[in-house]
């Protein structure tokens, strides 16, 4: 432990004895060490000027000793100032000594044990931390995917459909007072209320600009704008609570180091769900086979029968949709704004782009490599969350260089280009 000059029975005339024995400062004459020098340096019945007689006088030895010492011939005494100042610019630790060498080697491999017990429950909050992470992002890019997959569409107001899914929760639990009642009803009312929403856009807007993508990625950012103020017109730019039931309060605790809360674990199995209910649609439905064909060549399928204009508003309205639920799952545990896009939109471009571009799977490894890389940054830098990102979005760009189609590519994508 610390030991505090002053303090608790340690002198600071015990601390400088410490340093003396260290080598550390020089020692305090002691009184048969200064007795001894004046009798050393009797002049003429004078000790530096002052008659031997005089030196009765505790003062004058002193004096003498003093003048001595300033000439050189004798060690100078400290005084106590200086003490204090030598004491003051050392530190000094209560250190234990255990002379049985067996204690001290189970000591030390009982204090190595908790060290890597301590290290491997870091490692571990950090990786749920990360796979919490990667979940939220891949419930945000997935309808992402799907739009951006089959149609190459560059929807900027994807994160505003996540907002309006967060808000219909909201709508919901001003009507529904019971909580866990206003969650069940707001996953398929937020579907439905941005399905439409995605579908009206599709065909009044998007139709018309395919093939064009930059008036395509200026008009989305547009609509992106406008729902952004519509949102703040009708509920104000103060965020908005959407409460979570009682249940899903509170954390999985697993020691004092893990935990994780029971929302972040709702929003995994929810992404689990997303993820089967995804592959269900796209291998055991017509639409899933409709939107695979149009997606590998869209010239193709429409020679086979298949109408890609459908496809792509039903494509469109599923990958909006989905957004919404994925934005009642993320308005639980953050605060619902009109603006609450803007956190995710560019995460989520960067899921698809990194994964491969209309291939669930690569969604998937995408969500899950910009949630590790995030959270590994930030646990090298956590005071600092915007530079984690910025090192992360300059390592993304790296990445693509290497490999621009992504982790998973999909194959035939080409031939439909």
């Amino acid at each position: 432990k610390v030991l505090v000059p002053g303090q608790n029975g340690f002198s600071t005339q015990t601390a400088y004895q410490l340093l003396v024995a260290g080598g550390e400062a020089a020692a305090q004459p002691s009184l048969a060490q200064i007795k001894q020098a004046l009798i050393d340096n009797i002049d003429g019945g004078r000790v530096a000027g002052i008659p031997i007689a005089q030196l009765d006088d505790p003062a004058a030895r002193s004096r003498a000793y003093a003048d001595l010492a300033q000439a050189g011939l004798v060690p100078a005494q400290i005084s106590q100032s200086a003490i204090n100042a030598t004491v003051s610019s050392f530190s000094f630790f209560d250190q234990y000594l255990e002379p049985d060498p067996q204690i001290t080697a189970a000591a030390q491999a009982a204090l190595k044990a908790i060290s890597y017990q301590v290290s491997l429950s870091n490692t571990i909050d950090i990786l749920l931390d990360a796979i919490s992470l990667a979940s939220i992002y891949f419930l945000a890019a997935i309808g992402l995917a799907i739009t951006f997959g089959v149609m190459g569409v560059i929807n900027m107001a994807h994160g505003e459909f996540i907002m309006m899914g967060a808000y219909t929760g909201y709508v919901l639990q001003q009507i529904v007072p019971d909580e866990t009642l206003s969650i069940l009803l707001a996953v398929p009312t937020a579907f439905a209320v941005t399905f439409c929403a995605g579908v009206a856009m599709e065909r009044l807007v998007i139709r018309w600009l395919y093939n064009r993508p930059l008036e395509t990625l200026l008009a989305t950012f547009g609509i992106s704008i406008a729902l952004q103020q519509l949102a703040k017109n009708i509920f104000g730019t103060q965020a908005r609570p959407l409460t979570s039931p009682d249940w899903l309060g509170g954390a999985w605790v697993i020691n004092d180091v893990v935990s994780i809360s029971f929302i972040r674990i709702a929003i995994f199995v929810l992404a689990l769900i997303f993820l089967a209910l995804f592959l269900f649609i796209m291998k055991r439905t017509r639409l899933g086979l409709e939107t695979r064909a149009v997606t590998q060549n869209s010239q193709m399928a429409a020679l086979m029968g298949i109408n890609p204009d459908r496809v792509n508003m039903l494509t469109f309205g599923l990958g909006s949709g989905i957004a919404g639920i994925a934005g009642v799952a993320i308005g639980l545990y953050a605060k619902v704004t009109s603006e609450m896009g803007n956190d995710y939109i560019v995460q989520s471009f960067m899921t698809v782009v990194v994964g491969g571009v209309g291939n669930i799977w690569g969604s998937l490894a995408g969500a899950a490599m910009v949630g590790f890389l995030q959270k590994g940054i930030e646990w090298f830098n956590p005071a600092n969350t915007l530079a984690a990102q910025t090192y992360m979005i300059l390592f993304i760009i790296i990445f693509i260089q290497f490999r621009p189609r992504g982790i998973i590519a999909l194959k035939g994508r080409a031939a439909g280009d």
